[in-house]
């Protein structure tokens, strides 16, 4: 028979092994954005259409 204490003990340990690999792959991702963001070999994010140089100048 399991005490209330055992099953709590069960219970965090059941929790504990679903949300670890969660945690881990959140670490890696942020590692990986961090890597990313300070070498010059990574993909850089797209810009907005607003953010692109126009090929000729605009008069008003």
């Amino acid at each position: 028979m399991l005490t209330d204490r055992d099953e709590r003990a069960l219970l965090a340990a059941a929790e504990n092994r679903i949300s670890r690999p969660l945690r881990i792959g959140a670490v890696l991702d942020s590692v990986r954005r961090t890597l990313a963001r300070r070498s010059g070999n990574c993909v850089q994010e797209r810009e907005s259409v607003a953010c692109q140089p126009t090929p000729t100048p605009i008069h008003p």
